[in-house]
């Protein structure tokens, strides 16, 4: 994912989806969508919709959802699946900076 964040022009606002990824012993925290966008304006229209609509890996088919503003830019979304299990997952809108 880091070379796709390197393709991001600097003038581009991004949404970002951070989300578990794998199982069991596997399971990590990765960084999984960037998508870019002209305004922020875009970006934050995007990232509510994808806070409300987007499908994360685990839990595999989610019955419900909690959708927390946690930030300007911030939303953390609690999933809850079939089989009563839950995970999270974070919608970021961020603007890509040199190293």
């Amino acid at each position: 994912m880091e070379e796709e964040t390197r393709r991001v022009p600097l003038d581009r606002w991004c949404v970002l989806i951070e989300e578990t990824v794998g199982s069991a012993s596997y399971a990590r925290w990765e960084l999984t969508k960037i998508k870019s966008f002209g305004s922020r304006g875009d970006a934050l229209t995007e990232a509510a919709n994808l806070a409300k609509g987007y499908e994360p890996e685990h839990p595999p088919k989610g019955r419900s959802r909690r959708v927390f503003r946690t930030g300007d830019d911030l939303w953390t979304v609690q999933v809850r699946g079939a089989k009563e299990q839950t995970s999270h997952f974070r919608v970021l809108v961020a603007k890509p900076e040199t190293a």
